[in-house]
């Protein structure tokens, strides 16, 4: 339901709505009298305001905010408790559970990378003959693999292409056979009962289908009506300016005149003030 605010009022945490339209939660309330009584009138299937990401840091703020203090339920009361590992005695898996279970930083072998890294021997080793043996095979098993790599390319460039078509082609035809038995089982398929779930849910998406034409019917004119709004109190600021501006120059040339005109008024001051002596 769509909501317009129209003022915050009164410290009870209430807020004043159009007539005929229920009052909205307090913590709402709270939120509209913190933020200067905000006007608040949501459209989601048009309102863009959190792409703006000042707007979305506010809104991810508020929901950690929310987290903060918000105590989930116990959604697995229901279901039953985990059961107890049983690993039979004397597996390999047995074994490895214990070694763990043993271990209490759960330490295992590193990854080894000198596989591949071809490299000739250094220092001492480079008079060792086994690490010269060492590092010829890893270089001719790099060599083979570099190899390898080339005939996988060159058989991709001639016949990659042709190959995917014919597979794309295969998942077509298989989209075609699963498509006729899915029209088929619906076909056997009697409809719902009416009241049942499915029903309410294609209510539900009805509605939300409706409510979506009708935003986006109504988007261009709310966009010229809010280009007015903003044009209209873009003039009105302007024309402040120019009368704020216009008061402190008529106020600063009436200074002046002020000033100008004081030798004169205190000259007859003292004429006036010799007469009467």
């Amino acid at each position: 339901m769509k909501m317009a605010l129209v003022a915050a009022g009164g410290n009870d945490g209430q807020l004043i709505t159009r007539p005929g339209e229920a009052p909205l939660p307090n913590c709402l309330a709270r939120l509209i009298q913190n933020k200067h009584q905000i006007v608040v009138d949501a459209l989601p299937y048009i309102d863009k305001e959190y792409d703006n990401p000042h707007y979305r840091q506010v809104v991810d703020r508020m929901v950690e905010e929310e987290m903060e203090s918000f105590a989930p339920e116990d959604y697995i009361s229901s279901l039953p408790p985990i059961p107890a590992l049983s690993l039979p005695e004397g597996s390999a898996l047995r074994a490895e559970y214990d070694r763990m279970m043993q271990d209490e930083e759960y330490k295992f072998a590193e990854f080894d990378m000198s596989r591949y890294e071809c490299h000739a021997p250094q220092g001492k080793d480079a008079a060792d003959p086994e690490k010269w043996k060492e590092a010829v095979r890893t270089a001719q098993a790099h060599h083979e693999l570099t190899t390898a790599r080339g005939y996988n390319s060159e058989m991709l460039a001639q016949h990659g292409s042709n190959a995917w078509r014919a597979y794309n082609s295969g998942l077509e035809d298989l989209n075609q056979v699963y498509k006729f038995e899915n029209d088929q089982m619906k076909a056997k398929v009697k409809p719902p009962p009416v009241g049942c779930p499915s029903d309410k849910q294609l209510e539900v998406v009805e509605i939300n289908r409706k409510r979506m034409a009708d935003q986006l019917m109504m988007e261009n004119k709310i966009r010229r009506l809010s280009e007015r709004y903003q044009l209209a109190v873009t003039k009105n600021m302007r024309i402040e300016a120019e009368c704020i501006r216009f008061a402190r120059k008529s106020w600063g040339s009436r200074t002046k005149r002020l000033q100008a005109n004081r030798p004169k008024l205190e000259g007859t001051q003292e004429l006036k003030g010799n007469a009467k002596e």
